[in-house]
């Protein structure tokens, strides 16, 4: 996976949205005092596009976590953070401290699952006929997804970041790691044994409940909802949820 380093200070990893790259967090180089390693995810920015399946996804990011040393704080936002989460249960020896932004434990029903693999096979051809740019216009002026309430110097800035990703690309981080192709891990959450932080916006209720329940399975879960912030916190209240992880990795870190 390519590697983007931003700031200084201790370590932690942050792995992207989809459709991001590891640059979605460069804004955090200014508010958290910690040395950012945010790779670009198989499928988008400077990484490869093959092998992008969960296991392979989950490979790469243990190998990234084993060469740093020590145990090191991970944080994941959407579907970073669904691979965040699948390499902490899969091996906790690497991670200290665990940050889930907007990110579920997977779908449990297997009907449901198997109709999201079909959508995200749909979209992903659809990413292929449209194009990136079209399909960053479209991705972002509708549902939890939107930006069209922030102000246009970070829309542009936004869509800068989408658009270092090929069509090819984010079809394949579809169909390898979305959210149909990961499996459920929610019986699972028990066996975290390292200090987590769930953060979800006030306006996106769908994960505040997915969120509220999660927290009530792994042993050492704090629940944050920021106000005012819908599925991408980070980008609606950038300094209230970068100051939240920060005292965050601080005492726990």
């Amino acid at each position: 996976m390519h590697i983007r380093r931003f700031g200084t200070g201790p370590p932690v990893v942050m792995f992207h949205g989809f459709s991001l790259t590891g640059e979605q967090f460069s804004p955090a180089a200014g508010l958290l005092d910690r040395t950012i390693i945010a790779p670009d995810l198989p499928g988008h920015g400077s990484s490869g596009s093959h092998p992008a399946d969960v296991d392979a996804v989950t490979a790469a990011i243990d190998i990234l976590l084993d060469g740093l040393g020590r145990p090191t704080p991970v944080m994941g936002y959407s579907q970073g953070g669904r691979m965040a989460l699948l390499s902490a249960i899969g091996d906790q020896s690497n991670v200290s401290a665990l940050v889930l932004i907007s990110s579920n434990a997977g779908i449990r029903d297997q009907t449901v699952r198997e109709s999201r693999v079909e959508r995200d096979h749909v979209l992903g051809d659809r990413i292929r006929e449209i194009g990136v740019g079209a399909f960053v216009d479209s991705w972002t002026s509708v549902g939890i997804t939107r930006l069209d309430h922030l102000d246009e110097a970070y829309r542009v800035w936004d869509r800068s970041v989408r658009s270092q990703n090929s069509a090819d690309g984010l079809a394949s981080a579809l169909r390898g790691y979305g959210q149909g192709a990961q499996p459920s891990v929610w019986h699972e959450l028990g066996s975290l044994t390292m200090p987590v932080l769930l953060i979800v916006g006030s306006r996106d209720d769908r994960y505040t409940s997915i969120n509220t329940e999660m927290a009530g399975l792994i042993p050492d879960a704090e629940l944050l909802v920021i106000g005012d912030a819908g599925h991408n916190p980070l980008a609606d209240q950038p300094e209230v949820t970068y100051g939240a992880i920060s005292r965050f990795l601080d005492r726990d870190g």
